[in-house]
């Protein structure tokens, strides 16, 4: 199995709010074949789904926020398929959920998502930020959340960014997570006191390491993000693109987009 190497849009999210069709042009002609959506720009989904095709762009998943999944799940899935996704991601937690207290009705909502996801036909993950590494009564709400839920019907969308500020061991969780791990955010942890992202490769994550646990743990897609400096973003993702994909040939790691599918 390949691993494919997709862009997480955020990234560009000033460009977006000037030209979104611009924008994923931009993307396009950068050299990436696939994208993680975490919006749509206001445009209609067919329309959307038409204007990627139409660049040779391919949608792998997008970013959720947890209230619309809570209110309107099935108009997000049926969104997700018509863009021709593969994987649902929740993309945060609502701050007053934030505490082990929460766990309980969390697990229950993502076991339901994710069963809702295989019947559509798609992946329910959860996206990563540093806050659910912070030790609580001997466990943290990741490993509540990873222990509590379904294994065949919830995968976790690792950050690798999140997990080194939040002081975790993102090679463990990613062996941890063996089979549940689809996709993982590349964004990368820039050195400094600053605790900073940066592009891909320019900072202090263990790549090479990281990638061949990836692969050993079923990872199908890399996907960068970049939350700083979004002005340089155009600049910062071809960077980004062109180290990952020198650092997953050194790692014996083909990335040919989305051809495995």
């Amino acid at each position: 199995m390949s691993t494919g190497i997709a862009l997480q849009l955020y990234t560009l999210r000033e460009q977006a709010d000037e030209d979104f069709v611009g924008m994923l042009k931009r993307v396009a002609d950068t050299g990436y074949s696939a994208v993680e959506f975490a919006g749509y720009g206001g445009l209609e989904i067919p329309a959307l789904r038409t204007i990627i095709d139409d660049l040779g762009l391919r949608a792998i998943s997008s970013h959720v926020p947890f209230q619309r999944m809570e209110a309107e799940p099935g108009a997000v899935l049926n969104e997700l398929r018509v863009l021709g996704c593969y994987y649902a991601i929740v993309s945060g937690i609502p701050k007053e959920m934030r505490g082990i207290e929460s766990a309980s009705f969390l697990i229950e909502r993502f076991n339901q998502w994710g069963a809702a996801s295989k019947a559509a036909g798609l992946r329910f993950g959860y996206h990563n930020h540093g806050w659910e590494f912070e030790p609580v009564d001997n466990s943290t709400m990741l490993d509540r959340l990873i222990s509590g839920t379904d294994a065949a019907l919830v995968d976790f969308q690792i950050d690798i960014y999140w997990a080194l500020v939040g002081g975790a061991d993102p090679v463990a969780r990613i062996r941890q997570l063996t089979g549940r791990v689809p996709t993982l955010h590349a964004k990368e942890l820039a050195t400094g006191a600053d605790r900073k992202d940066t592009t891909v490769g320019d900072g202090v994550t263990p790549w090479h390491e990281l990638m061949a646990v990836a692969k050993a743990a079923g990872t199908e897609w890399f996907i960068v993000e970049q939350e700083d400096d979004p002005a340089n973003a155009d600049r910062d993702i071809r960077r980004s693109l062109e180290n990952l994909k020198r650092i997953t040939a050194q790692t014996e790691i083909t990335a040919v987009g989305w051809s495995h599918r």
